[in-house]
């Protein structure tokens, strides 16, 4: 199975990899793997048609300085500290950076469509690849890969078996972190209902001081494509359905009497007072002060409690 092209770009000495024990089937190939880097380096890894899970199970020196680290974006500049499981999905540039040493890991590549019991599913992975999978932190991954390497080194009973049920669960746990309900009616180029929905509670929870890469975690995308993917679904960018819910904050804010209107401009991410009023007042029609009158108690005139950011 050769869908992994890998050539190092930074160093003339690439890296020297071996295999302890590997099985493969029909839609994937699970094997243990020893690494060693003899120098420092940076490499390109390309997937063809095949995802990659790896789960490092050893590494030497092992108190190293500095990591490997890694990227999926694009921009080699933004390569991140690698966790003990990475996993890389088809179609994609892998720029991985090396320090000299050698790892023992459980590798596993795979087709999940190729799957028997997955084929029905629909696995699109190009629009929600994202710097979150090359550190994964679930507990149900790692202990199914480590079973796994032990399935493949210690073969057993019915172990072809085995590998698929465990090989299923893995890309099963992948979909439902990446893909949430990915349906074939889903929209290419747009936002799933699951990630408009973690967009927008984000949003109003803290709408002034949230970054657009946590913004593109939450929705399992790049950076580049989630305002492309936002505006193409609300018809709004990023900034507008972020200033719209910061006036709804305030809008709740001031109702409660105790709050002063210079706390609840600060508390909504204005700069001054001036500045909240000035923008609130574009948004509702009404400074925050007339807002605040006219929904008090016995006023009887009627409004809307929040602005439209659906």
């Amino acid at each position: 199975m050769n869908v992994i092209e890998y050539r190092e770009y930074e160093s003339p000495h690439a890296g020297n990899f071996s295999t302890e024990a590997g099985l493969s089937n029909k839609g994937f190939e699970v094997r243990v793997e020893h690494a060693h880097w003899s120098s420092s380096g940076a490499a390109l890894i390309h997937l063809t048609d095949h995802c990659l899970i790896r789960l490092l199970l050893a590494e030497a020196p092992e108190n190293a300085p500095l990591s490997n680290r890694g990227t999926l974006s694009g921009n080699r500049g933004s390569c991140q500290p690698l966790g003990q499981t990475i996993f890389i999905p088809p179609g994609s540039d892998f720029h991985f950076k090396h320090r000299a040493c050698q790892q023992k890991a459980v590798i596993c590549l795979f087709d999940p469509a190729a799957i028997a019991p997955l084929a029905a599913y629909r696995w699109d992975w190009e629009h929600c690849i994202t710097d979150a999978m090359l550190n994964l932190q679930s507990n149900y991954l790692q202990a199914s890969l480590r079973r796994l390497g032990e399935e493949v080194a210690f073969p057993g009973f019915a172990s072809e078996l085995h590998i698929e049920c465990l090989m299923t669960g893995i890309a099963l746990e992948l979909r439902k972190e990446f893909l949430g309900k990915q349906r074939d009616d889903d929209e290419p180029g747009k936002l799933s209902r699951r990630q408009l929905q973690h967009l927008r509670e984000a949003l109003d929870a803290d709408a002034n001081d949230i970054s657009l890469r946590k913004l593109a975690d939450l929705c399992a995308l790049p950076e580049r494509k989630l305002s492309v993917y936002f505006k193409n679904t609300t018809g709004k960018t990023l900034r507008q359905y972020s200033a719209e819910a910061r006036v709804n904050r305030a809008m709740r804010l001031l109702g409660d009497p105790s709050l002063l209107i210079k706390q609840i401009a600060y508390m909504t991410g204005f700069q001054s007072a001036a500045a909240f009023s000035a923008a609130f007042r574009k948004a509702v029609g009404w400074t925050p002060e007339e807002f605040r009158r006219r929904r008090s108690p016995g006023h009887g005139e009627a409004w809307s409690d929040e602005l439209d950011v659906s």
